[in-house]
C-alpha cells in the first residue's frame, strides 16, 4: 500500500468549490496519485519553469551569454508581480538576474525580456513538445489582458507540469546541471503563501548546510506559484531530513474567490507532508 494519503486528498476536495488538477509523487518510491492530470488549466506563472529551462538550454549551447549586462526593451516593461517595474529604466541586468528575478519575485517584465531573448513563442513550444510535454504552451506575454480577451492565453496541465518537476528532481530536465540550477531557484523563491504556508519549512535565510540536508521537523521548498483572473497554482519539489523528497503540482481554477484556492493547496500540502514525512 503507498503512502501518499489518497483517501484524505479526496475527503478535502470534495468540498472544494472549482476545478483542480493534481498530481503528486513520492520521488523515494515512484507512486504517483493523481485527480484531472490531463486537464488544461491557464498556466499563469507556473509557465515560467520551462521557460527558464529554455533560457539555459540556449546558455549552455553558447547562444546567449547569462552574465553580461542585458538592456530591457521598453515595450517588455510590465507591472503586476514583479521589481523590475519600479526600477530606473537605466539598470540593466544580466540574463542570469533576470532569470533569478522571474522565478523567486515571477517579475513579469524579466518573463518577457526572457520571451524574446529565447526566440519568442513558436520557439518556446516546440521546445515543450520536443521535451514530450504537449499540453504546454506559450501564446501570450506576460499582462497582456488584451491578448486573453482575443482568445490568446498560456496553458500547462498539472501531470506534464509533475513530470517535469519530477525529471527536474532526478536530473534528467534537459541535463543535470540544468536541473540542479532550476531547483537551486526555486529554493529561493520569495512567495510561500500556499504549498509551504502550513508546512515547518527551511526559511529562505537558512544556512547552506540546512538546505542541503533539511534539520529534523523540517522540510525544505523549492516552489513556484501562478495565479490569474480565479486560478491559483503552485508547485514544488519538498526534500525531507535525509534526502526523501516528493513532488506536488497542484493547479485551481474557475474560483469564486482566489482564498478557496490558495487555502486547498496549503491544506493538500499539508496532508501530504504529514503522511510523508
Amino acid at each position: 500500500m503507498g503512502r501518499i494519503p489518497q483517501s484524505d486528498i479526496l475527503s478535502l476536495l470534495s468540498k472544494f468549490q472549482g476545478d483542480v488538477g493534481l498530481y503528486v509523487e513520492n520521488l523515494d518510491d515512484g507512486e504517483v496519485f493523481e485527480i484531472n492530470p490531463a486537464k488544461v488549466f491557464p498556466s499563469a506563472s507556473i509557465i515560467k519553469i520551462p521557460l527558464m529551462g529554455l533560457l539555459l538550454l540556449d546558455a549552455k549551447e553558447g547562444k546567449i551569454d547569462l552574465h553580461t549586462p542585458h538592456v530591457i526593451k521598453e515595450d517588455n516593461r510590465v507591472g503586476g508581480t514583479g521589481i523590475l517595474c519600479e526600477l530606473n529604466r537605466d539598470y540593466s541586468p544580466s540574463l542570469y538576474y533576470l532569470c533569478k528575478l522571474m522565478i523567486i519575485l515571477s517579475d513579469n517584465t524579466a518573463t518577457n525580456e526572457i520571451i524574446d531573448v529565447v526566440g519568442g513563442f513558436d520557439r518556446f513550444n516546440e521546445f515543450c513538445k520536443s521535451l514530450g510535454y504537449g499540453n504546454t504552451s506559450l501564446n501570450r506575454k506576460m499582462m497582456d489582458y488584451e491578448g486573453i480577451k482575443q482568445g490568446r492565453n498560456n496553458y500547462m496541465t498539472a501531470g506534464e507540469t509533475g513530470r517535469m518537476l519530477s525529471e527536474i528532481a532526478r536530473g534528467q530536465f534537459i541535463d543535470t546541471q540544468i536541473s540542479e540550477t532550476i531547483i537551486d531557484m526555486m529554493n529561493s523563491q520569495q512567495y510561500r503563501n500556499k504549498l509551504p504556508a502550513l508546512l515547518p519549512v527551511v526559511p529562505i535565510y537558512a544556512l547552506d548546510e540546512d538546505k542541503k540536508n533539511p534539520p529534523p521537523g523540517t522540510v525544505l521548498v523549492g516552489n513556484k506559484t501562478g495565479e490569474v483572473f480565479g486560478t491559483q497554482h503552485d508547485v514544488g519539489v519538498f526534500m525531507l531530513p535525509g534526502g526523501r523528497r516528493y513532488i506536488i503540482s497542484m493547479f485551481t481554477g474557475n474560483l469564486e474567490h482566489d482564498a478557496d484556492g490558495i487555502a486547498a493547496i496549503s491544506h493538500v500540502s499539508k496532508i501530504v507532508y504529514e503522511a510523508l514525512r
